[in-house]
C-alpha cells in the first residue's frame, strides 16, 4: 500500500476532469434533447428551412446524423475523462504505475482516435452543409476541424500506455526479489 499523496496540482486536475465529466454529460443531454426536436415538433419547420434554401429535406436525416455523431462525440469525451480522473486518482494514492492505468491510457488513446473519427465525418456533412448555410446568410464554419494537436496526444496516450505497462511491470519484479 502506498502513500496517499496531498498536491493541489492533482486536486486541481480532478476537479478538471469531474467538471469536464459533467460538461459531456450536460452536453450530451442538451444536444440528445435538440435530437429529440429535430425528429418531432421541429421537423417541418426544418424542412421548410431546408428547402428554402435548395437542400433537399432528405437533409433532416443528415442533421440527426450529425447529432447523433456529437452525442457519440460527447460520450467518448465522457468516458475519456473517466478515465483520466482514474489514473489520478491513483498517483494520487502513490501507486500510479498499476497494470490498469496502462490499460486506461490506452483506452483514452483509442477514445480519442475514434473521436478524430467522428470529427472527420462532421466535418463531411459541416462540408455538405456549407453551401445551403451561406444561402440562409448563416456562416459556413460549423467548427469541425482536423487538429494536429490531437494526433499528438494520441501518440502520447499510447505511448505512455506502454511506459506504464513496463513500469508495472518493473515493480512487480522489484516486490518479487524483496
Amino acid at each position: 500500500m502506498r502513500n496517499k499523496i496531498r498536491d493541489p496540482l492533482l486536486s486541481g486536475a480532478k476537479l478538471i476532469a469531474a467538471l469536464m465529466i459533467a460538461v459531456c454529460i450536460f452536453a450530451a443531454t442538451m444536444v440528445t434533447i435538440g435530437l429529440g426536436a429535430v425528429a418531432t415538433i421541429e421537423q417541418g419547420r426544418i424542412i421548410a428551412d431546408l428547402q428554402a434554401v435548395g437542400a433537399p429535406a432528405s437533409g433532416i436525416w443528415l442533421i440527426a446524423a450529425a447529432l447523433l455523431l456529437i452525442i457519440a462525440l460527447m460520450a467518448m469525451g465522457g468516458l475519456f475523462f473517466v478515465r483520466l480522473l482514474a489514473v489520478i486518482s491513483s498517483v494520487g494514492k502513490g501507486d500510479p504505475f498499476e497494470p490498469a492505468n496502462a490499460d486506461r491510457l490506452a483506452q483514452m488513446g483509442w477514445l480519442a482516435l475514434a473521436g478524430q473519427v467522428v470529427i472527420l465525418f462532421l466535418m463531411g456533412l459541416a462540408e455538405w452543409f456549407g453551401p445551403y448555410l451561406e444561402k440562409a446568410g448563416r456562416g459556413s464554419d460549423l467548427g469541425f476541424d482536423f487538429d494536429i494537436g490531437a494526433i499528438l496526444l494520441i501518440l502520447v496516450l499510447f505511448i505512455l500506455a506502454r511506459v506504464f505497462r513496463h513500469g508495472a511491470a518493473l515493480r512487480e519484479d522489484l516486490e518479487g526479489t524483496v
